[in-house]
């Protein structure tokens, strides 16, 4: 990692940290002044801890984030990792996670889903540039079905509801996602430096990413053929009695975030297809550059952890009665048509192993550039 790398990660770790921290001190002494946290869903560790508890800890891992990351810049400057460092580092991020509050995923379903409809938009924009008939088609393809929602299944009306939702949700949102962002950054820390994997477990990621990704992107497919079921006669986790045509905008969203689920699921794929490396050449003006290292890892780090947290608290919720009927049938249901739980942890390794393999391809290059230097050294 460069320096200027170094650098904007130690910023987001700092500032997201100072956020958390001063969010916590809000919530001990003006509670009032953050109506919005009370819409949040208690995390991990907030199911068993008071809420003053909860906050003082907010205050507490906020300050050792700030402290971590500006002392983990520093060693890192020196190119030293001092053992006590690297340890506090993982307390840190730990902590982060386990107070991560709780509600995230459907957020971000629906979030995923706006993003995917957008992104469609894009790609056809660059396919027209570099192919117009194919674009042509696309074009066709995507009108019909954009007129298909908007008239069919009364999509615009979802969309004016989703707005104010999205707008008054969003503070707690971005306080959660600030304790996700900062045990991120922590862990890229621990990981980053290295041209070449070492020890066995990051051998036998590297050597296993390829299943190892396959695996996590078919945690994709329950819940989307669920939804896809939906256009049939035998609809899959329906709400009981629904009768579609009288409710089109509920058909709209459940076919929008299984097609977001299912996006996440080939996105995932990208991290072992050679479209992960390089921009497809259809793409106008991006086809055959490679594809930022950043570009994915960042947002495939981040996901990994929501839905590792996010998996756990929603599975608990279950258990707990507030998304089913506490029953180990509905339990087990969840677990499969939801495996986040699953999916955070695979996708956390598919991105380490892609992050290792990218820079260990890299690697041969600044050889390549440094051996022509001995070459013509003159002789003697």
């Amino acid at each position: 990692m460069n320096s200027r790398n170094r650098s904007i990660l130690t910023f987001v770790i700092v500032l997201c940290s100072a956020a958390l921290a001063v969010v916590g001190g809000l919530r001990l002494l003006v509670p009032a002044s953050i109506d919005w946290i009370d819409a949040l869903w208690p995390g991990i560790a907030a199911r068993v801890l008071p809420d003053p508890v909860d906050a003082a800890l907010g205050i507490a891992v906020g300050l050792a984030g700030m402290a971590v990351g500006v002392f983990g810049h520093a060693a890192a400057r020196a190119g030293r990792a001092p053992v006590l460092l690297r340890i506090a580092t993982v307390v840190v991020a730990l902590a982060l996670i386990l107070l991560t509050p709780g509600g995230l995923i459907p957020f971000a379903g629906y979030s995923f889903a706006v993003v995917v409809i957008l992104g469609v938009v894009v790609m056809t924009v660059l396919l027209v540039r570099r192919h117009p008939w194919w674009g042509v088609v696309a074009i066709a393809a995507v009108a019909a079905v954009a007129t298909w929602v908007v008239v069919g299944l009364n999509a615009a009306e979802v969309a004016r509801m989703f707005g104010p939702a999205f707008v008054e949700q969003l503070p707690g949102v971005l306080y959660a996602a600030a304790y996700l962002v900062a045990a991120v950054g922590l862990i890229a820390r621990l990981v980053q430096g290295r041209s070449v994997p070492r020890g066995s477990f990051a051998r036998w990621v590297l050597r296993h990413r390829t299943a190892i990704t396959v695996v996590a992107a078919c945690c994709a497919l329950p819940y989307s053929i669920a939804r896809a079921s939906w256009l049939t006669p035998w609809p899959l986790g329906a709400p009981s009695g629904i009768d579609f045509s009288a409710e089109p905008g509920t058909l709209f969203t459940g076919l929008s975030l299984g097609a977001a689920m299912l996006s996440g699921g080939v996105l995932t794929l990208g991290l072992v297809r050679p479209w992960g490396r390089r921009f497809p050449r259809w793409m106008a003006g991006l086809g055959g550059h490679p594809v930022p290292i950043a570009l994915a890892v960042v947002p495939a780090s981040i996901v990994a952890a929501l839905f590792t947290v996010g998996g756990v608290e929603m599975a608990m919720s279950t258990l707990e009665g507030t998304l089913s009927d506490g029953s180990i049938g509905q339990f087990l249901e969840f677990l499969f048509v939801f495996p986040f739980w699953l999916w955070g942890p695979l996708l956390a390794l598919a991105t380490w192993g892609y992050a290792m393999s990218r820079r260990a391809d890299a690697a041969p290059d600044v050889q390549s550039e440094a051996r022509p230097l001995t070459r013509t050294a003159p002789r003697r």
